[in-house]
């Protein structure tokens, strides 16, 4: 089953059980997934990693919602947005542990040869294609950062 079937599924089960939080967040996501089908001439199922990268996107949003939210000191619109955030993130792959991304990160600066934080984009590169979906891009930027960084 794919993960746009798994999305309707679920939202399905979401209006029986009337759970309207859930509902919500899963209609939320199927709206994006058909403006990225309108896009599309003639696509009628989006790949899961399509769909991912929507989700990541909507899971990326609400992390700054929440952080907007506490710093001008609106707990309620945070609380509200961490509770979508749990809900959303069902629907994403594993995160890809430390360990395995820095070594990722590692044999990409050895591929790549670089050594400053000038060549950082062709490390992003590399390491992103490696860790499609599994991690952000921000996550990514820091292990670079960290690995590019002299040893104290």
């Amino acid at each position: 089953m794919s993960l746009e079937q798994r999305l309707t599924e679920e939202m399905k089960d979401a209006m029986r059980a009337r759970d309207e939080l859930k509902l919500s967040v899963i209609r939320m996501l199927r709206g994006q997934i058909l403006l990225e089908k309108k896009k599309g001439t003639g696509v009628t199922d989006v790949p899961d990693d399509v769909v991912i990268a929507l989700v990541r996107g909507h899971v990326k949003r609400l992390k700054e919602t929440i952080e907007q939210s506490t710093n001008v000191g609106r707990a309620d619109l945070a609380d509200q947005a961490k509770k979508e955030l749990a809900i959303a993130q069902v629907y994403l792959p594993a995160e890809i542990g430390d360990a395995e991304l820095m070594a990722i990160v590692k044999d990409a600066l050895a591929q790549t040869g670089v050594t400053d934080a000038k060549g950082m984009g062709g490390v992003m590169k590399i390491v992103m294609e490696k860790v499609k979906g599994q991690t952000d891009g921000r996550r990514v930027q820091e292990f670079i950062k960290r690995a590019l960084a002299p040893p104290a």
